[in-house]
């Protein structure tokens, strides 16, 4: 059953436009949302990190329409940028999945830009540029966002390496992983990082259970180490998901 829109309930002090846009734009994307599982695996109340599959443009899109939690999103920066986001939404998107290409096709980027560029800033989105030397406000803007018990959603897929072709996935990086240690040391506290997959084929968001980051004397191993097991559990949660389908139609 397909799921429909489910408003949020809001927790913290965040600003009001931003939860009034964050609403209306779930509400109007609402007829494409995807069927939700796992929603029980929810144990704890934010501030809490989502991770999940990125495919290409529908992971973020999907997980925000389908998924009924406020999260503050990490975006590639070229995507919060008018400069540079025609370009990127032109290779990321309007290409590939509207098969536009030519002049036309970066037309049309362009003019894409001038709303989406907008929308992700007014949802609070936190903008993480690898090369540019912005990362370390990302860190600071999702740390204040993490004490403030919001909650993160990270797509921490690497672009520049292939993907996976029975999940279509790439290795994660572990900026997240670091995310986690950054706020256990600052709060006392271990921090949720629910693992998440979507699947486009089945048209479902499948939520995982938390994992927890468990600081060690081998903190850089620690961290890739743990980058690594929520990424096994995201491809363990799309490859059930993969699996349930098909049982379905044997």
């Amino acid at each position: 059953m397909r799921a429909s829109w489910t408003p949020i309930i809001h927790t913290g002090e965040g600003k009001l436009t931003d939860s009034l846009v964050y609403d209306l734009a779930r509400l109007i994307g609402s007829p494409f949302s995807y069927d939700v599982v796992g929603f029980e695996n929810i144990q704890t109340p934010p501030p809490a990190i989502y991770i999940a599959n990125h495919l290409g443009a529908l992971g973020p899109i999907e997980t925000i329409l389908s998924v009924p939690i406020r999260f503050y999103p990490w975006i590639i920066a070229e995507m919060t940028d008018f400069k540079r986001a025609p370009q990127y939404l032109f290779d990321d998107f309007v290409h590939p999945v509207l098969h536009l290409s030519g002049q036309f096709g970066l037309l049309f980027s362009t003019l894409l830009t001038k709303i989406s560029v907008r929308l992700l800033r007014a949802i609070g989105s936190v903008s993480i540029d690898r090369f540019g030397g912005w990362t370390t406000d990302g860190f600071r803007h999702s740390l204040r966002l993490l004490h403030e018990g919001k909650d993160l959603l990270i797509f921490p897929e690497d672009p520049l390496l292939p993907l996976d072709p029975e999940t279509s996935m790439r290795h994660f990086m572990p900026g997240f992983a670091t995310l986690c240690s950054l706020f256990q040391g600052e709060a006392g506290t271990l921090l949720p990082v629910y693992p998440m997959a979507v699947h486009a084929g089945c048209e479902t968001v499948v939520i995982g259970k938390p994992e927890y980051y468990h600081p060690q004397e081998q903190h850089r191993e620690a961290i890739n180490a743990f980058s690594v097991q929520v990424e096994m559990r995201v491809r363990e949660l799309y490859l059930d998901i993969k699996k349930s389908a098909d049982e379905l139609l044997e």
